[in-house]
């Protein structure tokens, strides 16, 4: 595989990662539930990671085959 794609691939998990993560913190916010700040900035790196390891790691035509609802 392509070092170049894979590294692009994870770079663009990552950022899928962030933003979901940056949406669900400041739901908790709304929803006033606290999240302390270490809890916040560590719950968003872990899942930006793993969703950067998803991206980088499989196809994307094979995750897109793997939602029923698409």
């Amino acid at each position: 595989m392509n070092l170049k794609l894979l590294v692009k691939r994870f770079i663009f998990g990552i950022a899928i990662g962030l933003f979901v993560a940056m949406i669900c913190w400041s739901y908790s916010a709304y929803f006033l539930v606290s999240i302390s700040l270490f809890q916040g900035i560590l719950g968003c790196l872990l899942l930006a990671i793993s969703c950067g390891l998803v991206a980088a790691i499989s196809d994307p035509d094979t995750l897109l085959d793997n939602f029923p609802f698409l």
